[in-house]
C-alpha cells in the first residue's frame, strides 16, 4: 500500500503537477499558468514596395523565438537571414498587438475599401499576420490611405511592433537606407 502511494506521488512529480491538479506556491493552479508558445505560432510583418527607397521585406518571428527574414530591396540584410529572439520577445509582440486593439483593427485598409476614403499613390503596403493561441488575424494596410479614422492607431501599433521585435536589425535605419540610395 505504501509503495503504491509512493509510486503515485512519484508519477505526479514526473508527469508534472498540472496533470495531478497541483498548485504553485501561491495557490495558482498550474493549469492556469501561461504556457510556452508553440513554434507554429508566429507574428509576420511584410512591407511592400513604394516609388522611393522603402524597405521591402518579410519578417517572421515564431513562438520559439526563431526569426526568418527575407530582404528584397533597400534593406540592410539582403536575401534570407535567420536569427533568434527570446520567447519573451514573441510574447511582448502579442501583448503589443493586444494593447493596440489588433482584434478591432485587423482587416483591410486598402485603396477602394470603405475605410480608405482617399488614397495617394506610391506608398508601401504593410501586412501584419498573427497566429497564436491568444490572438490571430491579418491586417493589410496601404499606407497611402488618407481620411481614415484609425490611421494614427495603425501607425502607432505597427511602429511599436517593429520596435519590439527589432526589425531595424535587418532593415537598417533611415540613415542606412539613405546611404543605399546613393550607391
Amino acid at each position: 500500500m505504501i509503495t503504491a502511494a509512493r509510486n503515485a506521488i512519484a508519477a505526479c512529480l514526473f508527469l508534472g503537477l498540472a496533470a495531478c491538479g497541483g498548485t504553485t506556491g501561491d495557490d495558482t493552479p498550474v493549469s492556469d499558468l501561461p504556457r510556452d508558445p508553440s513554434p507554429m505560432e508566429y507574428v509576420k510583418i511584410t512591407e511592400g514596395p513604394c516609388f522611393g527607397a522603402c524597405p521591402v521585406y518579410d519578417f517572421t518571428l515564431r513562438g520559439d523565438g526563431q526569426v526568418t527574414f527575407h530582404g528584397n530591396r533597400f534593406t540592410k540584410e539582403s536575401g534570407q537571414s535567420l536569427g533568434f529572439r527570446s520567447v519573451g520577445t514573441f510574447l511582448d509582440a502579442i501583448e503589443t498587438l493586444k494593447a493596440h486593439d489588433f482584434d478591432t483593427l485587423k482587416g483591410f485598409y486598402d485603396r477602394g475599401s470603405e475605410a480608405c476614403k482617399m488614397a495617394t499613390t506610391d506608398h508601401p503596403t504593410i501586412t501584419v499576420e498573427v497566429k497564436s493561441e491568444a490572438l490571430s488575424g491579418t491586417l493589410h494596410w496601404y499606407t497611402g490611405c488618407r481620411g481614415m479614422d484609425n490611421r494614427i492607431k495603425l501607425e502607432r501599433m505597427v511602429d511599436e511592433l517593429k520596435r519590439v521585435v527589432d526589425v531595424e536589425e535587418y532593415i537598417g535605419t533611415d540613415a542606412d537606407r539613405a546611404a543605399m540610395r546613393r550607391r
